[in-house]
């Protein structure tokens, strides 16, 4: 929950929702730390030029202000962690734009990276489609390398669909 006042309303801003990106674990294993995928919100006004500072993320913007040590407010629902189907043999298909990656990067670290049942269990093949505009929006492409060196042969598929960077003609 982002600090201060609604400017329209005046009062306190409501509860933002973010998938954590991250497994139970946390992204260094202790169980107490979690990860968001957040992306700075900002609007350039075609005209000027400028940042247009009434069109910027409110939690977003604070969110990515953040230094280690300072108290974020954190509320809302809790949710239950992505499960492999019954049958751990049984092919997974992820399809995610932009942030929205986010519970899928936890979910692939259980997979193949953290030493797991879930990685021991898992006999299926998964495969993963991220589309971005743009190849600078590309998010945890390095991590995402990782995990396919870690994956079995052909046990880790990842595709991008970068939007406004295909050229074939026939879309």
């Amino acid at each position: 929950i982002p600090p201060g006042v609604d400017a329209k309303s005046g009062r306190k801003h409501k509860p933002r929702l973010y998938s954590i990106a991250s497994t139970r674990y946390g992204d260094v294993l202790d169980g107490n730390t979690i990860s968001l995928c957040v992306r700075r919100a900002e609007y350039v006004d075609p005209v000027t030029g400028e940042k247009d500072p009434a069109k910027q993320g409110v939690c977003s913007n604070f969110l990515c202000d953040v230094r280690a040590g300072d108290e974020v407010s954190v509320a809302g629902p809790v949710g239950k962690t992505m499960l492999l189907p019954k049958d751990s043999n049984t092919d997974i298909i992820m399809i995610a734009t932009g942030t929205g990656i986010a519970p899928f990067r936890g979910f692939m670290h259980r997979l193949f990276m953290e030493n797991t049942l879930a990685r021991h269990m898992f006999g299926g093949r998964a495969w993963l489609v991220l589309g971005v505009p743009v190849t600078g929006g590309l998010l945890y492409k390095e991590e995402f390398d990782c995990m396919q060196r870690n994956a079995g042969a052909d046990q880790l598929r990842i595709d991008y669909a970068i939007s406004r960077e295909m050229t074939a003609k026939t879309g």
